[in-house]
């Protein structure tokens, strides 16, 4: 591993898949938020204070995650001013944003996730686990969820559909991944950190979306897009 500050409060971490195997960790522990993945994390901070001096003020941090290739991760910690529940969240779900870590939302796209959630009821709580890989993604354009799509290596095994929520003037792109190899859903994750605003396990919020959004492709949504 391999550490190096970047200003002030910020350090980025170079691993290897060695690195996380002789540490009990895996990128799985990273999509679940498990103890190996919070532990882990605590125990790299300190090890920084000790390799290259780095030193925070104890504000909570938010942590950026790349995979850069299939043997090399890079995260980036950055002191932040978000609340516990945030970080916990964004721990939960790591991965998974476009930029790769906490900021705190917009309020036009906490309207957005509050009305989504409006959509969910008791299923949630006992589909979650069943659901496994199933994402919504969101997009600021329809330019923007094509490139997204056209980065993608190709899969037959993914289900998807995209949505247009008229209200707010975003796409959404629904995928079913349960079937597809874990270093496609790997690239999926770290391309959405690029090219989508957000993205997230989806739990019944697409329920709304049949609801109170447009369907724009039903069927084959990532195929289709990456051909335009």
């Amino acid at each position: 591993m391999k550490f190096e500050k970047i200003g002030e409060g910020a350090l980025r971490c170079t691993l290897t898949q060695e690195d996380l195997a002789r540490n009990g960790v895996g990128l799985d522990d990273f999509f679940t938020n498990t103890p190996n993945a919070r532990n882990f994390l605590e125990k790299l901070i300190h090890i920084a204070e000790e390799e290259v001096g780095f030193r925070t003020s104890g504000n909570m941090m938010s942590i950026q995650a790349a995979i850069m290739s299939e043997d090399e991760i890079v995260l980036t910690f950055t002191e932040s001013q978000v609340n516990g529940s945030e970080i916990i969240e964004h721990l939960r779900n790591m991965l998974s944003n476009r930029q790769a870590g906490i900021q705190q939302e917009k309020e036009d796209e906490l309207d957005v996730l509050k009305e989504l959630s409006q959509g969910e009821t008791k299923q949630k709580e006992s589909s979650r686990d069943a659901e496994g890989y199933v994402y919504l993604v969101n997009f600021v354009s329809f330019a923007r969820v094509r490139d997204f799509c056209r980065v993608l290596p190709g899969t037959e095994k993914a289900k998807s559909r995209l949505y247009y929520l008229d209200k707010k003037k975003q796409y959404f792109l629904w995928a079913d991944l349960n079937q597809s190899s874990r270093q496609y859903i790997y690239e999926f994750v770290a391309s959405s950190m690029e090219y989508a605003d957000s993205i997230e396990k989806d739990s019944s919020r697409s329920n709304y979306l049949e609801e109170h959004g447009k369907i724009i492709l039903r069927n084959h949504a990532l195929e289709t897009l990456a051909q335009l």
